[in-house]
């Protein structure tokens, strides 16, 4: 990764004028992934853009690695959560688009420059979405899991979609502030970024997605990391937003082959049960075999893109997947049923924050 030494380099990257594209990533204890995250941006080229990082009440030394940046920075008092950091940066941001990215991704020198020729060529496309490229770096198979499926998902989502995603998205900020940005009360990072995508379909706006624009994650997840996100962050509340917002497409996640997935995956084992002992097996593997079916695209990526190995550990764990997304799903009904959100909200104080100029 290029490190950028001397303060002309830095400065070169301010824009003389107003930036055609505002970066804005919320950081959290980030000490880890933000020096070369924000080395990558400082890597793009053919356009003029800001970088305007949110720190989140940090504990680490994150703070102390973005002033190196020729970057705003934005340091808050306490922790107020991703979306009201996303928010935060937005109201300081000087361009009349917005790029939301993560403190644990890496682009390329390019991905600003698409970003921002995808919406001034397609004037009727409010945001556009990218993706997570099919490798990451993390080793384990959970890290490489989670980051393989969100790539092949975005991979063959149809190209206008209903939903946003707030680590890697650009949209247009008259659109962005005309409803209030990402909705406020979300405890963690969650669907507040699907929630504003379903807003934004309902009044009729449109939203792109581009496979080709790429970045590299650096997250990493445990297998207990992968339940809560899977089930806390997404499954629940997601459900909870489509009873609450009337909207459901056949796109991303909520797929209809996903759905017949979960359907299976329960069937399961009241099937077995009434099939008796001695059938038991074969419906086990006939639904097995389904949900392996269904998934072929995914299996054949984990083949072509980890190996053998992975693809054994995919077989196996996928149907397991289906069946604890169908428990989020379900407490999400129940949630929305007894007026009571599990993934908690809480509304947000007005916090101190000091801006600082980095570099």
């Amino acid at each position: 990764m290029k490190t950028l030494t001397t303060m002309s380099e830095k400065r070169a990257v301010w824009p003389a004028v107003k930036p055609d594209i505002s970066v804005i990533i919320p950081m959290y204890n980030a000490a880890e992934t933000i020096r070369d995250c924000l080395e990558s941006i400082l890597s793009s080229q053919g356009v003029r853009y800001e970088v305007i990082v949110v720190n989140d009440a940090s504990t680490d030394h994150s703070l102390a690695i973005a002033l190196e940046f020729p970057c705003t920075v934005i340091s808050l008092a306490s922790n107020i959560m991703a979306a009201n950091c996303r928010n935060l940066g937005a109201r300081h941001a000087q361009s009349d688009i917005l790029m939301f990215f993560d403190a644990d991704q890496l682009m390329q020198a390019d991905t600003l420059h698409c970003f921002v020729n995808v919406l001034h060529a397609n004037p009727e496309m409010d945001a556009v979405v990218g993706s997570f490229a099919a490798h990451t770096p993390r080793s384990g198979f959970f890290s490489k899991f989670k980051n393989l499926r969100h790539h092949h998902v975005h991979q063959t989502a149809n190209p206008e979609g209903r939903t946003l995603a707030s680590g890697l998205m650009a949209i247009r900020k008259s659109t962005f502030d005309l409803y209030g940005g990402f909705e406020p009360a979300y405890q963690a990072a969650s669907i507040e970024d699907i929630a504003l995508g379903y807003k934004l379909r309902r009044n009729n706006h449109r939203i792109l997605f581009r496979g080709d624009i790429q970045v590299v994650h650096l997250k990493s997840y445990t297998f207990i990391d992968l339940l809560v996100s899977d089930i806390f962050h997404r499954a629940i509340p997601w459900i909870e937003v489509m009873i609450r917002d009337r909207i459901w497409n056949n796109n991303l996640n909520t797929k209809i082959g996903n759905i017949a997935c979960v359907v299976v995956s329960w069937l399961m084992p009241p099937l077995v049960v009434i099939s008796g002992i001695q059938s038991s097996g074969i419906v086990v593997a006939a639904c097995i075999i389904l949900i392996w079916t269904l998934n072929r695209g995914l299996l054949r990526a984990a083949f072509t893109s980890c190996g053998f190995v992975f693809l054994i550990q995919s077989l196996l764990f996928i149907p397991f997947m289906y069946c604890y997304q169908g428990l989020g799903a379900m407490a999400g009904l129940a949630c929305y049923a007894f007026g009571h959100s599990i993934i908690g909200k809480r509304p947000v104080a007005e916090t101190r924050y000091e801006i600082f100029q980095g570099g």
